[in-house]
Formats: C-alpha cells, structure tokens, sequence
C-alpha cells in the first residue's frame, strides 16, 4: 500500500506537506499546482487513508432560504449542494435545516450555516456550539470562520471589462434582503465596492436601481427606468435572480441585448447559459465555497481552539451573448 513517502518522493515534496494536503489543512500555502500534483500523484497510487472507527462527525447545515426561495435562487442552492458533497468526503453526518430554524437539531459536533443572518440568530449557533462556518457572509459577530467570494476583486473586473468596452453610460440593479428572523436588513455590499471601483477608474457616477435579489423585482425596477428613460447602455446586476428579470424588461420594451444594452450579473449559475440572450457574468465558484466550508469544519474539529479564518474564494468573468 502505497504511504506518504511514497507520493512525497513521486511529488517532490515533503512527506510533511503532503499530509497537509491530504488532510485539506487551511492554514497551508503551497501553489495551485503543487497541490494537484500531490492530488494525481496520490490517485495514481491508489492511496488511501487508514480508516478509523470513529463516529462521523454531526454538522448542523443551516440554509438562510426557505426550501422554496431556495429554488429561485440557484446560488445558494448550488453552496449547499457542494457542502453536501465535500461533506460526504469526510464522512460528516449533515442534520439540514432551513429558513435559519435550529430549533429541533439535537445534539451536533458543529454548524455550517450557509447565508445570512442576525445577531440574534448567530448568537444561537454559538450557544448549540462553538464551531461554526458562515458561507457568503463576512462580518460574523461570534467566533465564526466564513468563506466569502472575492467582492472586492469582482467588483474591480466588471468595471475593467466596463472601462475596456469604452462605456461610460453605466447602471447598477442591487438588492437588499431581510435575514429569516426579520431582524436585520441586509444591504448589498457589491453596492458600495462598485461605486468605489467606478471612482477609482474615473467613470462617472452610475445610474443606481434597486431590486430584492427575484427575478419579479429585477423585471419591475428596470420597466421603471424604461419608463423614465434613464436606461442606461450598460448594467450590472449583482444576482442571476434579477438579471433574468431584466431581461425581460428589456426584451418586453424591444431593447435588444447587447446591441443596445449590455448586461452582466453576479453568481453565474447554471440559469445563465439557459436564458437567450446568454448571460455574461461574474462567475463564483459554488464548489470550492461548499469545499472551503467542509474543510474549515473539519479543521476546526481537529483544532477546536485555533483562530478564526477566513477563506476568500477567486472570481472571474465569463463572456456570453449578453456583453
């Protein structure tokens, strides 16, 4: 049977190394391409880990939506499905739960929550348990490591691809939400870092249009700026959700894309290449979120009393149809 050495010698790396990578350690630094040579090299020997027998771990999965919401919203659908995934890998024992309910979970080892929520709610996790992952929220108030995208540098490539195609003449459709306990509104921090990046690459100010992250208020809030006539020539949209939905409008008022408008969204999910025109979009990457998450659990078992972390996933834009 093949042994750490084994794959260090064959990687040319050391065997401590390739234990950190075996075992998903966060906190290690080592290239992208490192890593998967250890990966191959380990699948190449048909390595595998002694296996121990010890009880799976209990993990609490708690999903901001409601089941419903949860499916207009592939984003968050698309989180959970990869936690659900990375989870099995590990042999985590996944007790799931939605609209931020953790009134019936038992007794659980953790909790990965997936969304947003409330100081209250938070409060609650910390009170079932003190290891904790937040996906796709930054600002924890408790002892919490969050895995977030990248917003900052998102944010920064719309308004370079913006900036290349020579457009001046830009608008940004944002939503606000609510957390499932209606304790706190939740503003859209795409909002502020784009106004910044705007600033910073000397455009003008954009046309500011607002939505609630559904297709229904994507679709009404751009008939208004037709309405008015302040469409601009370019548009973003911070959600595939409201990105469809204006569409719509556009397509409903004949104002063809991306002859006349261009657009482009945030999330790319699997909607955006269903949709004509196609949408171009900031792409995240659902499946290295839902992996981070899994990973930073199971350190977190491991080292219940480490520092918290946060792990920032990269973002980059796809080009379709619609720009």
């Amino acid at each position: 049977m093949a042994t750490l050495a084994d794959i260090a010698k064959q990687a040319g790396v050391s065997s401590a190394t390739v234990s950190r990578v075996l075992n998903a350690d966060p906190t290690l630094s080592v290239s992208t391409a490192t890593r998967a040579k250890i990966l191959q090299v380990a699948s190449n020997l048909k390595y595998t880990k002694a296996k121990h027998a010890a009880k799976a771990a209990r993990i609490a999965l708690v999903q901001w939506y409601t089941k419903d919401r949860e499916l207009t919203d592939l984003y968050y659908l698309a989180i959970r499905m990869a936690i659900e995934q990375a989870a099995q890998q590990v042999d985590f024992e996944l007790v799931q739960t939605f609209a931020g309910d953790i009134s019936d979970l038992g007794n659980i080892d953790g909790l990965i929550a997936i969304g947003k929520f409330s100081a209250d709610q938070q409060k609650q996790f910390a009170d079932l348990t003190s290891q904790v992952v937040i996906v796709d929220m930054a600002d924890a108030i408790i002892a919490a490591d969050t895995v977030i995208p990248d917003f900052k540098g998102a944010m920064d490539q719309v308004v370079a691809a913006f900036k290349a195609a020579d457009l001046t003449e830009i608008g940004i459709l944002s939503g606000s939400e609510v957390t499932s306990d209606g304790q706190a509104k939740l503003p859209d921090v795409r909002l502020p870092l784009f106004l910044a990046a705007m600033s910073a690459a000397k455009l003008p100010a954009p046309r500011q249009f607002q939505g609630d992250f559904t297709a229904e208020s994507g679709r009404k809030a751009i008939e208004v700026a037709i309405q008015l006539g302040v469409m601009p020539k370019a548009l973003f949209v911070t959600s595939d959700a409201m990105a469809i939905g204006a569409l719509q409008a556009l397509q409903a008022a004949t104002i063809t894309v991306p002859d006349q408008v261009k657009v482009m969204s945030f999330d790319d999910t699997s909607i955006t290449r269903h949709v004509y025109p196609t949408l171009s979009a900031i792409h995240v990457d659902t499946e290295q979120m839902g992996y981070w998450a899994v990973q930073l659990m199971k350190s977190r078992l491991a080292h219940p009393n480490r520092p918290t972390l946060q792990m920032m996933v990269r973002t980059s834009v796809e080009r379709r149809q619609s720009f």
